[in-house]
């Protein structure tokens, strides 16, 4: 597996783990801002992630 490949899936990784964490916390009345912030994080690492394959697309692995 190559290291863009890796890097790729560790942003899905974190992605899911950063909704899944918000949904939890909105679901089991955890703390309003935990919530917030974890979406936050998984709205951020999706446009990260989208601007990662818009500039390693020129990198050969």
């Amino acid at each position: 597996m190559s290291l863009k490949a890796f890097h790729l899936f560790f942003i899905a990784l974190s992605i899911l783990l950063s909704a899944g964490c918000s949904v939890w916390a909105f679901l089991n009345g955890v703390e309003v801002g935990f919530g917030i912030a974890t979406a936050l994080t998984a709205v951020t690492l999706v446009i990260y992630g989208c601007f990662f394959v818009k500039k390693s697309k020129g990198i050969i692995t």
